[in-house]
């Protein structure tokens, strides 16, 4: 085993150390007055180093999790970004800026609030466990391609 591989998952370096989940309480915006307050959680896995996980916790319901783009959350904090399926933007509210998130998937959509500040910190401390531009550079692309060939 080179020192790019680990067992159960050749195609991998050793993984850099965890980043804490981020739990914010958000809104999801139903009307341009009505907002309903839950729970979103908000994970980055260095192991899946291009995206973060949100996951909505509603009071009644199931949850729910998208996979967004590291990269593209990051961008959204700052400028408007994103088509189809994931739209950010940043949305200065009374007291504080807010970041917005529109998510589609089969013809329903959702809009939802999050505090800025609180999401930017925490993002960029994924960037200090996986800098920008690094995210693929553990990668053994010579096993990763015998795995696949193999049918892993």
């Amino acid at each position: 085993m080179t020192d790019h591989q680990l067992s159960g998952s050749p195609a991998r370096r050793p993984l850099p150390r965890r980043v804490a989940p981020l739990s914010l309480r958000i809104n999801r915006v139903v009307w341009h007055t009505l907002r309903v307050p839950l729970a979103a959680d908000f994970r980055y896995d260095p192991g899946i180093p291009l995206t973060v996980s949100v996951t909505f916790r509603p009071p009644e319901g199931p949850r729910v999790t998208w996979r967004i783009g590291r990269d593209l959350l990051l961008d959204g904090l700052m400028e408007a970004t994103g088509d189809g399926d994931v739209r950010i933007w940043p949305l200065r509210g009374r007291s504080r800026w807010k970041v917005c998130l529109r998510l589609r998937s089969r013809g329903a959509q959702a809009l939802f609030e999050a505090d800025l500040g609180a999401l930017e910190t925490w993002l960029r401390g994924t960037y200090d466990v996986v800098p920008y531009g690094t995210e693929l550079a553990g990668v053994d692309w010579d096993a990763l391609v015998a795995e696949l060939s193999e049918g892993g």
